[in-house]
């Protein structure tokens, strides 16, 4: 697995925000993402790793703004 839908990478927000909280970090946001690219075939040793952390917190710090 390569690459990620944008659907895909919603869900992995939630599921970020259910186990992380909405206010986290981008140090402990990537650090809790990297747990869960940890339990996911094909993303333990993606080498895309550091785009998707930058999407993933692009779209977890614009779904902060508009809750506020």
């Amino acid at each position: 697995m390569n690459h990620l839908t944008e659907n895909e990478l919603r869900e992995l927000i939630e599921l970020v925000v259910h186990s992380h909280g909405s206010y986290l970090s981008e140090e402990a946001f990537n650090d809790a993402v990297l747990m869960l690219f940890e339990n996911i075939a094909g993303m333990e040793s993606c080498l895309l790793h550091d785009h998707y952390l930058g999407l993933l917190w692009d779209l977890y710090y614009d779904r902060h703004k508009l809750n506020q």
